[in-house]
C-alpha cells in the first residue's frame, strides 16, 4: 500500500463520510502523501495536501488556493497524528 492510499484509508476509517463532505475530487497520490481539491458546500476552496514526515512519524496538512497561476498558501499544521486528520481539515475546510 503506497502513503496516498494509506492516508485516505486513515481518513475513511475516522469518518466515511468526510471525502464527500468536503466535496474532495482530483485526487492525487504524491511520493509521500495526498492532495486534493475542495469544492461544494463548504467554508473554504482549494487544494488539501496531506504530507506524511517520516521523522517524526506523523502528518503536515497544507491548505493553499492557486490564483492567477500563483500559490497562496492558508494554513498549515505540522505534526498532526493519524486520528486528528479528519479533525484539522474539517476546521479549515468545514
Amino acid at each position: 500500500m503506497n502513503t496516498a492510499q494509506i492516508i485516505l484509508s486513515q481518513i475513511k476509517a475516522i469518518d466515511p463520510r468526510a471525502i464527500w463532505a468536503w466535496g474532495a475530487k482530483e485526487l492525487v497520490a504524491m511520493r509521500d502523501g495526498l492532495k486534493f481539491k475542495t469544492s461544494g458546500m463548504v467554508k473554504w476552496k482549494g487544494y488539501v495536501y496531506v504530507r506524511y514526515n517520516d521523522a517524526t512519524d506523523l502528518y503536515d496538512i497544507e491548505f493553499f488556493r492557486i490564483r492567477n497561476f500563483k500559490v497562496k498558501n492558508d494554513k498549515q499544521f505540522r505534526g498532526v497524528f493519524a486520528e486528528d486528520l479528519v479533525r484539522m481539515i474539517d476546521e479549515v475546510v468545514g
